[in-house]
């Protein structure tokens, strides 16, 4: 019989690896904190209860330092189902460097993201939108100067031109075709879904050929464009190609590309379907806490600027995924997931567990969610504090010592392996219902 070894790695605070090897067989899980949103599906569903969620509230709140998720290499029975179920692939899990989204005998999450390059325009736009870089645009836009041939040297160029920004998208054909164009790049929001603002041209380097208004440029009737000049110039069509990369394992289909591309070109089927709930919102505080909108992964939550209303749901983005509901520290947000899309071989040997632990995330059968209880607040630790008696004064040579043995601890402390241990078994468990 074949020696099987159980690994644990920890290579920095954002992963986890855990390894089983036998002779001639290796499998590999790896969970990425960066990606994960601290939804709660993945323990809900492990079978082994081998996954413990972390404070997902103090953690979304930025009150704690600590990764959503903790993994028991000891309980993993190496299944695989984390990594086929997880919404936003914070999980990734191999057989032999067979990925399990490849495994045709395993159910996993229906999600899909197609793209019909005929109707392509191309522009940046999608790219510049995805939450989750799952979309790499190569987009080559000739320059003006390609584009406007002069006999001789450019003469100086009257005319006029209106801009309608009220129609822009922002796909930045214009600005990559013309330096007289200017766009300042913002972070897109579901309250503002755009990528750019303050578009406006230089008068001065603008020859009013009106390239920027081609069609081939920009889509939406950004530009008007008038010559006065009687000017002796050849104006050529614009030819825009573009090498579109989709990362469909990246992918989270949030549906930000489908819904704000200009010729349709791109379509997203969710495999999550359901509704959320926002309830006694007065006891909602969007100042002091940025917990919901700043966990979710698809940018579905904000707090508007402009309204009398503390969060809006912006429920085209939104994948029903639950780490909001976690993470929201008054329990005002109530996620349904309502019908799950899943693909794969349905009479293989995994089949009846994985559509048990399907049932599971849509709610048929639905275990408690437990968290990891912080044992004392900050307040009692403040209290704590403020009846210590003082303490005499050490002796120098004393103070030393005990200073070099704390910074020894302390190094100790900061490491992720140590963190988990000191926090791991001993807390209680804290019920979310």
């Amino acid at each position: 019989m074949s020696e099987i070894t159980v690994e644990l790695d920890i290579p920095d605070e954002n992963k986890q690896i855990l390894r089983w090897k036998a002779e001639e067989s290796e499998k590999i899980l790896i969970f990425d904190n960066e990606k994960c949103v601290g939804c709660g599906i993945c323990p809900i569903i492990c079978p082994t209860e081998a996954i413990e969620l972390m404070p997902i509230p103090e953690i979304a709140t930025g009150n704690l330092e600590a990764p959503y998720c903790v993994f028991d290499h000891e309980k993993c029975i190496y299944c695989g189902l984390c990594a086929a179920l997880c919404p936003v692939n914070a999980i990734q899990f191999t057989f032999n460097n067979t990925s399990v989204l490849d495994m045709l005998d395993r159910l996993k999450l229906d999600k899909k993201i197609e793209f019909e390059e005929k109707k392509c325009l191309p522009c940046k736009l999608c790219e510049l939108l995805c939450p989750r870089d799952a979309i790499e645009i190569d987009l080559k836009v000739p320059k003006k100067e390609e584009l406007v041939i002069y006999p001789g040297e450019p003469p100086k160029v009257e005319g006029k031109i209106e801009i309608n920004e009220k129609n822009c998208i922002y796909c930045m054909n214009c600005v990559l075709l013309c330096d007289a164009i200017e766009i300042d790049e913002v972070e897109p929001t579901a309250e503002y879904p755009k990528p750019g603002k303050n578009l406006r041209v230089n008068l001065d380097k603008c020859d009013f050929c009106g390239l920027c208004a081609h069609e081939k440029v920009c889509p939406v009737d950004v530009f008007k464009i008038e010559c006065f000049s009687d000017v002796n110039r050849k104006i050529l069509e614009p030819e825009l190609k573009a090498e579109v990369k989709i990362n469909e394992k990246e992918c989270i289909s949030c549906g930000w590309c489908q819904i704000h591309c200009p010729t349709e070109a791109i379509k997203v089927q969710k495999a999550i379907e359901g509704k959320l709930e926002l309830t006694n919102m007065e006891k909602c505080d969007p100042v002091g806490c940025v917990a919901c909108y700043q966990i979710c992964p698809t940018r579905a939550l904000y707090s508007p600027k402009s309204s009398k209303e503390k969060i809006i749901h912006k429920e085209e983005y939104c994948i029903y995924c639950g780490a909001c509901e976690l993470s929201c520290p008054e329990k005002l947000i109530k996620v349904e997931r309502e019908n799950i899309k899943y693909t794969g071989d349905e009479t293989g040997p995994w089949t009846s567990s994985w559509l048990k632990a399907i049932e599971q995330i849509s709610g048929k059968q639905f275990p408690a969610v437990s968290i990891r209880e912080i044992p004392i607040t900050i307040e009692e630790i403040k209290i704590k504090i403020s009846k210590v008696k003082e303490i005499p004064p050490l002796k120098p040579e004393i103070e030393n010592r005990v200073k070099h043995k704390l910074s020894k601890i302390n190094e100790k402390l900061k490491t992720i392996k140590t963190r988990f241990w000191v926090e791991g078994r001993t807390k209680k468990r804290l019920e979310i219902k």
